[in-house]
Formats: structure tokens, sequence, C-alpha cells
């Protein structure tokens, strides 16, 4: 018995010293590998924009081709056919509804809706399922890269809501005026005193049950990547207790690079990707604001992720 435990024992320290020999690589597997490293070097850089076509206007540093003309008439004639019924809605607005001023809301969806209908675009909506209930305030956030990004989300986003904007914005005839009757949130960057002004403006408009789509980003990103997040929209709505809906817009840039004064072609395969809310109870603002960078980074596409 002895014998035989002792001749396991050897046994079994000559199978544990026992090793395979690795086996090397081969030309294939080696290739396989270069053509990976290839695509992910691809597909991270931004994709070509769309040529101008032979019809092309500059104005200063900025261009326009047929197609940026067919949507700067779509929006400026349906804004003025609409304005009888803007006026109409503001008055109801004020007097009815001054907190929330739905009418408004209605036709500044309304005006954008059928504007990016008419020029043909309409991206696909994705993410309904994370969306509030309906009447229930929360701060969207999503990756700016144009003023197309706008038109985007007031035309297809499933729940009204109210924009924190730079002032100059709200000064364009009719466009911006709407804004003002909508109670948009002006931004003014000029001092801290204005900063803060914007801050108590957007505070209280989510606590009076709005929702509120801040670009956390500050600006837009000229290169269609994600820029990093700053805090104020996120303190913003831990003040206001409200939860943090993060969007991806996705493949949108390339539609309307900075050079051009409106998107140089109709937008196709385009996402509006509405993601998993981000709670804020009990959580400081910069946690939310991690939450909702790494959120927003991963669902878009690797060119236009952020740098790492």
């Amino acid at each position: 018995m002895k014998r035989s435990m002792l001749l396991l024992a050897a046994s079994l320290h000559a199978c544990s010293s026992f090793t395979l020999p690795r086996p090397r690589p081969t030309a294939a597997l080696a290739r396989h590998q270069r053509s990976l490293r290839v695509y992910a070097a691809a597909v991270a850089q931004p994709p070509d924009p769309p040529s101008s076509g032979p019809l092309t206007l500059k104005f200063g540093s900025k261009t326009i081709n047929f197609t940026g003309l067919w949507f700067l008439t779509s929006m400026t004639v349906w804004v003025i056919a609409l304005y009888p019924l803007v006026l109409f809605a503001a008055l109801l607005s004020r007097l009815f509804d001054p907190a929330q001023r739905r009418p408004m809301d209605f036709m500044v969806w309304l005006w954008a809706r059928c504007s990016m209908l008419t020029c043909l675009y309409r991206p696909k909506v994705s993410g309904r399922e994370h969306l509030p209930p309906r009447g229930t305030p929360v701060l969207y956030v999503p990756n700016h890269c144009s003023y197309l990004d706008i038109l985007t989300l007031s035309a297809f986003m499933p729940r009204p809501f109210k924009y924190i904007s730079k002032i100059e914005i709200l000064r364009i005839p009719f466009i911006g005026w709407a804004m003002r009757f909508a109670g948009h949130v002006a931004l003014r960057r000029s001092d801290r005193r204005s900063q803060l002004e914007t801050f108590k403006a957007a505070v209280a408009s989510l606590e009076a049950g709005n929702s509120v789509v801040a670009f956390a980003e500050g600006t837009r990103s000229l290169d269609g990547r994600l820029k990093k997040f700053k805090r104020g929209p996120f303190k913003m709505a831990t003040a206001a207790g409200v939860d943090v809906q993060p969007v991806a817009l996705r493949d949108l840039h390339k539609w309307h690079p900075p050079s051009a004064l409106m998107p140089l072609a109709v937008p196709r395969g385009v996402e509006l990707a509405v993601l998993p809310p981000v709670k804020t109870d009990g959580k400081s603002a910069d946690d939310v604001m991690a939450e909702c960078q790494a959120a927003v980074d991963a669902a878009l596409p690797a060119w236009q992720q952020s740098a790492k």
C-alpha cells in the first residue's frame, strides 16, 4: 500500500512538472491580428464630410450649399407660417400656464418637426424605455457638435423640455423670440453674477416641473469627439433633486461640420439614443458628472469618443 502511494505521488509530481510547448503564432494569425489593429484605428477616425456640391456660397469662414439653403428655407417658411399660432400659444401660456408653458413647448416642437421632415431628415430614436414618466422633470445631457443637435432634439425627443441656451440664440428673430416665450433659460457668459442668475433660473425651472437640456461640454466639439463635461449642469440637477438623463447623438457631426452654416447633406444613419438615467440621490455633482460622461462616451461610435 505504501509503495502504491509513493508511485502515485511520483506520477502526480511528473504530471505537474510537465508543460506543453507554447504554440508559435502562425502567419495567418499574425495577419489577422494586424488586420484587427488596422480596423480599430480606422473606425476611430472621423468619417469624411459629404461633398458640398457645385452650388456653394461662402459667408466669411462659413459655407452653405443647396441642401443648406433647403434647410434654411424650410425653417424660415415654417416659422413664418406658424407665427400667428405661436403668438396665440404664448398668450395662453402666459395666462394659464406661466410655470411650464406647455402650449409654447408644443409650438416649438411643431416648428422643428415640420422643418426637419420637410427636409426629409428623420433620425432613429432609441432608448424610449429609459424616458421618465410624463410630467417628471429630468436634466437631459447630450453631446454637442452643431446647431443641428438643437433641431434634432427639438423635433424628435419624445418629451417637452427647455434649453439652457446662449443669450445670442434667444435674440434671433422669430425662432429666438419663440424660445423666450416658451421659457427657455438664457445663458450669459459675461460675468460670474450672470452665470449665477442662469444657475438659479435653471434650478427654478426644474423645480417647477420642467425638464431641461444642458450641453455639459460647455461649447460645441469642433471635431465631433466628446469633450470633458463641466460641473455646472450637474450641480443644477443635485440642487433641484432631479435625475440626469444622458443622451448620445450618434454620427451627426459629419453632416454639419464647423465650416458649414447649415447641413451639407440630408443626414443619414443618425441616432438619438436615450440612455438609462443617473440617479442623483445621495451623490455629489462630481460623481453624477463622471457617471454621465462615461455613459455618453460609451454610447458614441469610436470616432466620437473622447480622446484617451
